[in-house]
Order: C-alpha cells, then sequence, then structure tokens
C-alpha cells in the first residue's frame, strides 16, 4: 500500500522553483512567439466583421449550436480530465467523488472563462472605433458568464445528464441575446439587463455538485485511456490513428452487399458511406457549408471567410475518403478483385470527388459561383490525395537539427505533416478571395492539375 501514498505525495507536492520558472518561461515564449502575432492578424481580419450587427435570433441559434457542441463533447473529453493512474489510486478511494474531482473542475472552469475572455478582448480591440467603458465591462461580464455556463455545459455532457444539458442549451439562447445587446452597448447604448448573464451563470453551478458525482470512475479511466493514446499516436506524428481512437467502431450493415453495377472500389465505398451515416453527414454538411461561403468569400473585405471555405472543403474530403486513406496505407498488401493498386487508387478517388463538387456546386448555386466551387472542390480533393500518399514519416525528420535559435527538427515535421493542407489553404483561400469568375476557376483548375502530379509522384515513391 506504499505506492498509493508515494503517489498521494507526489500529486500534493508542490512544484519546485526551477520546474515553475521553466512553465513560465515556456508560456512567455509561446504567447511572444504565437499568441501575439496570431491576435494581431486577426484583429486585422475579424474588423470588418465586428462592425456587422446580426439579428438577435441569429445570436440565440449560434449560442444554441455552441451549447450542444460542449455537451457531444463531453461524451468523448470533458471538463473533469484526469490521468488513468489518478483515477485508480485516487478517484477510487472512499472520499466522496465531487471532493476529488472539484478541483480539476474549477481548473477547468477558470481555463474556459480565460478563453471566452480572450476571444472577446480580440474582437473587441478589433473594432474601428473605442468601446465606451460602461459597455465594454458589460460585454466582459457576458463573456465570463457565458465561460460559467459553457463549462456547466460541458461537465453535464460528461455526466451524461441530458435533461439539465437540455436546460443548459435553452438558457444558452438567452446568452446569444445579451451578447448582440451587449455588443451594441459598445458604441453607448447602455444594455443592463445582459448583466443578469453572470448570476444566471453562476445560479446554473448548483448542479455541478451532482454532475461529479454521477461521473463514473471507469467513464473517466475509459476517456484517460483514450487520450492517452492519442498523446501517443500524435507524438509519433500518426495523425489519422489518433483521429481513429476517437471514431466509434462501425457496426451497421456489417452483412451488406454491394450488388448495383460500379468499379469494385465504388460500390465498397458507397457502402462505407451508407454504414457511417454520422461521418458521410458530417462531411457533406462541411461541404455545403464551404460551398456556399465561396459566394460571401469573393466579395469579402477579408480573406478570413476564403479560408474558412477551404478549411471546411478539406474537412469534409477528409470525412468522404476514408476508403482512399485506408487503401493508401495498405498498398503494399496483394489486390483485391484483380485490380492493381495504383487503379484502386483512381477508383477510391471518383466518390469523393463525384460528391465533393457535386454538393459544394450545388450550395453555390445561389450565390452564382458554381464554377469556382468545382474547380476549388477539385484541389482540395487532390491536396487530400497528396496527404493520404505520403506514407511514413522519413527518418530524416527525426533527427535533432541544432541551429543558433534553438533546435529545429520539429518545423520540418509540422511542414510534413501539414504540407496539404497548407497547400490548400493558401492557393485556395488566396485564389477564392483574390480572383473571381473564371480566372479563380483556371487558377484552382492548374493548381489541383500539379498537386496531383506531385501526389502521383508521392505513390510511385
Amino acid at each position: 500500500m506504499r505506492a498509493p501514498d508515494h503517489l498521494l505525495r507526489e500529486l500534493r507536492a508542490r512544484p519546485r522553483a526551477a520546474d515553475r520558472a521553466t512553465d513560465i518561461y515556456t508560456m512567455i515564449l509561446f504567447v511572444l512567439v504565437f499568441v501575439l502575432p496570431l491576435a494581431r492578424w486577426g484583429t486585422q481580419q475579424v474588423a470588418p466583421a465586428t462592425q456587422w450587427s446580426p439579428p438577435w435570433w441569429t445570436a440565440a441559434i449560434a449560442a444554441m449550436l455552441v451549447a450542444i457542441g460542449a455537451a457531444a463533447a463531453g461524451r468523448t473529453r470533458g471538463p473533469v480530465a484526469v490521468s488513468a493512474p489518478y483515477v485508480e489510486w485516487v478517484v477510487a478511494g472512499p472520499a466522496p467523488l465531487a471532493r476529488r474531482l472539484r478541483p480539476t473542475w474549477w481548473r477547468s472552469l477558470l481555463v474556459t472563462m480565460a478563453a471566452v475572455l480572450f476571444v472577446t478582448v480580440v474582437a473587441v480591440v478589433s473594432r474601428s472605433t473605442w468601446p465606451d467603458p460602461v459597455g465594454a465591462v458589460t460585454v466582459s461580464a457576458v463573456a465570463l458568464g457565458s465561460g460559467v455556463l459553457l463549462s456547466v455545459v460541458w461537465l453535464s455532457g460528461q455526466a451524461r445528464r441530458w435533461r439539465n444539458a437540455a436546460v443548459l442549451v435553452l438558457l444558452s439562447a438567452g446568452t446569444g441575446l445579451a451578447w448582440t445587446s451587449a455588443w451594441r452597448s459598445l458604441d453607448g447604448d447602455p444594455a443592463w439587463w445582459s448583466l443578469l448573464v453572470m448570476p444566471v451563470a453562476l445560479g446554473t453551478a448548483v448542479v455541478v455538485p451532482r454532475a461529479l458525482s454521477a461521473i463514473r470512475p471507469s467513464r473517466l479511466r475509459t476517456q484517460a485511456i483514450r487520450w492517452s493514446r492519442i498523446e501517443v499516436f500524435a507524438t509519433t506524428a500518426d495523425l489519422a490513428s489518433a483521429a481513429a481512437v476517437l471514431r466509434a467502431p462501425t457496426r451497421l450493415g456489417r452483412h451488406w452487399r454491394p450488388a448495383f453495377a460500379a468499379p469494385p472500389f465504388v460500390r465498397r465505398d458507397l457502402i462505407g458511406l451508407v454504414r457511417a451515416p454520422g461521418r458521410t453527414a458530417t462531411g457533406l454538411g462541411a461541404a455545403a457549408a464551404s460551398g456556399s461561403l465561396i459566394p460571401i468569400a469573393q466579395n469579402a473585405v477579408t480573406p478570413l471567410i476564403a479560408l474558412i471555405s477551404v478549411a471546411a472543403a478539406y474537412v469534409g474530403v477528409c470525412f468522404l475518403s476514408d476508403g482512399l486513406r485506408f487503401h493508401a496505407f495498405d498498398r503494399e498488401r496483394p489486390s483485391a478483385f484483380g485490380v492493381g493498386p495504383g487503379a484502386a487508387a483512381l477508383q477510391h478517388l471518383v466518390v469523393p470527388t463525384a460528391l465533393l463538387t457535386l454538393v459544394m456546386g450545388s450550395a453555390a448555386v445561389l450565390g452564382g459561383s458554381p464554377h469556382v466551387a468545382i474547380a476549388l472542390a477539385l484541389l482540395v480533393v487532390a491536396c487530400r490525395a497528396l496527404s493520404v500518399f505520403k506514407g511514413h514519416m522519413p527518418l530524416e525528420l527525426l533527427t535533432p537539427v541544432m541551429t543558433p535559435v534553438g533546435e529545429m527538427s520539429s518545423a520540418g515535421r509540422l511542414i510534413w505533416l501539414a504540407d496539404a493542407v497548407l497547400v490548400a489553404l493558401l492557393v485556395g483561400g488566396a485564389t477564392v478571395s483574390q480572383a473571381s469568375g473564371w480566372d479563380a476557376v483556371a487558377i484552382l483548375v492548374v493548381a489541383a492539375g500539379l498537386v496531383a502530379v506531385w501526389a502521383r509522384s508521392r505513390w510511385r515513391q
């Protein structure tokens, strides 16, 4: 029984001064190198959007969608995030469960509130005019209250208390209304009723003790082991396996057999999409959102909307091209159905290309840019093929590279991992935001052809 006592002493021990100084130094460098440049760029890009005053129902629906997403995320990873040994030796102890999990909950609450407040400050600073002091205080109070409410919704999703989550989602609609009034108060129009968000959000915290007590240690253990596997895969740059850990096993239609006329791997891809309706709907929804944003991005004053559109298209093709990814991973196995590996890869490209071009083109019809959406779909599919055909990371990238500014091998690994995404964002985003009409189509089609040649060279290697 000495092992649990030793673990508890280590958990309760204060960190050494050297460890604390290292953490502070790392945090300062992270803020200077990443946070401040991104915040400066974000203020420049978000500034036009901050002048837009959305209707009240838009803000209410957006707040409800964010709350629903937080509740759904709690099933995979909630605010009470502890390690597997902590679950075994501390959570499973004789003390009340709510008291053992309360410190972790408080840390998650503070982080969530800080994140919401940081995003709010960036948006306020992005305005072209200096905010009214009273309005700034009102917006800050609404931001802190929204952070509390979001944390409680997130915890309810982790505890599987869906009735509480449903009530909190409805309350979040009122938070959206408060955001609309508080944002207008930045121009000097006071909206004192928006301050009610803070006491209402603090009142929802009464459900926290019961929610903490409802979290089963077995569920915490499962989440801890799952995320430990994800960290291992992510550390070794195997992002596909890390994402596969989060994916639920497919049980629908195990005995289905494709019986329609089509090439064999096209039939298998279609059956696979039907067997995973959630992933298919997510991919189609992301493609539709991307297509609907393209006409808006071409007339916007900021390239941020174009980047969001390209990112949504890439997310959509990732959800629709599992067959291509699995084939690229197992390309060294003997060929099936009498089809060679290269021909099988081409067949796996048929379904995602057809679905992406059809959905994105149809979504962009209302804005008058279906040809641009179809060309962007071709570029995104080519970039997806470039990503899945890269194979395993070369050993050269795992070798430390010492420079006068420090060890830089991680930069090479990041570029190798994100090369396809960077090509799609840079080329697609710049073309959609800066070019229009058939000029944009020509640029995107030529870029898609060049990326396809690059992907083919990777396949041959």
